[in-house]
């Protein structure tokens, strides 16, 4: 009982910039890959691919509400709710390949959105958080 009352007094961690740029660079090539696998039929890989993609994603959410920024948590409903409608396809007996690859575009449209707003390519041409994204 104390390891369970010393586990709840333990603050949650925070999620730092650094903390949301090692996600993002991770989730990229995942939600690639999901898209690349959907455009060979490969679904199961698709769907392993979905699952974590929406993981890396959810963990997102603290930063964003710590920042008091709403706009991108709405992003960030919107692009998860999309990757489980995606799992909901890829986990049908009879699935519809049409459809999953058009929620792939949704994603990726959701994914764009955001990084339109906090997104920007650094001077290595990768991805970080806009400089004046958090003012």
């Amino acid at each position: 009982m104390v390891g369970a009352v010393f586990a709840q007094g333990k603050p949650y961690p925070v999620f730092t910039p650094d903390n949301l740029d090692l996600t993002m660079k991770a989730l990229g090539p995942n939600v690639a890959g999901t898209s690349a696998s959907l455009a060979e039929g490969d679904y199961t890989t698709a769907k392993e691919r979905a699952i974590r993609s929406r993981e890396q994603l959810a963990r997102t959410v603290p930063f964003w509400r710590d920042q008091e920024r709403e706009d991108a948590i709405t992003f960030l409903r919107t692009v998860l709710s999309r990757l489980d409608a995606l799992d909901t396809v890829l986990s049908s007996a009879s699935i519809d390949g049409a459809r999953a690859r058009q929620i792939a575009v949704e994603i990726s449209e959701g994914c764009t959105a955001c990084h339109t707003v906090y997104r920007e390519q650094d001077p290595s041409g990768g991805y970080r958080l806009k400089l004046n994204a958090l003012q």
